[in-house]
C-alpha cells in the first residue's frame, strides 16, 4: 500500500477520495458520494422505464411500433436516426 484517501487514475479517469465509481461491460463514471441517493433514485426510475418498454416491445409487431416505443428515447439517441 502506497497511500490511503488519496486521488487515483483509473479507466482513463482521475478519482478523488470521496467518489464514487461504477463499471460493467459498458464503460465506467463517477459521482460524488453525496450523490448517491439521487444516483439510486434514477436508476430505479431507468429500470422502472426499462420495465415498460420491453413488455412493449414484445408486443410490437413492425418496426414502425419499435420506432414508436423507442420515439426517440433511446440511450444514445440523437434525435434524428436520418430513416423518416
Amino acid at each position: 500500500v502506497h497511500s490511503v484517501n488519496a486521488p487515483v487514475h483509473i479507466a482513463g479517469m482521475d478519482v478523488a477520495p470521496g467518489e464514487i465509481i461504477h463499471m460493467d461491460e459498458n464503460g465506467a463514471c463517477k459521482f460524488p458520494a453525496e450523490c448517491a441517493e439521487k444516483v439510486l433514485e434514477n436508476v430505479i426510475k431507468l429500470l422502472e422505464e426499462e420495465g415498460d418498454r420491453i413488455g412493449q416491445l414484445q408486443k410490437a409487431s413492425s418496426a414502425a411500433e419499435i420506432r414508436a416505443i423507442f420515439g426517440g428515447k433511446g440511450y444514445a439517441a440523437t434525435g434524428d436516426d436520418g430513416d423518416e
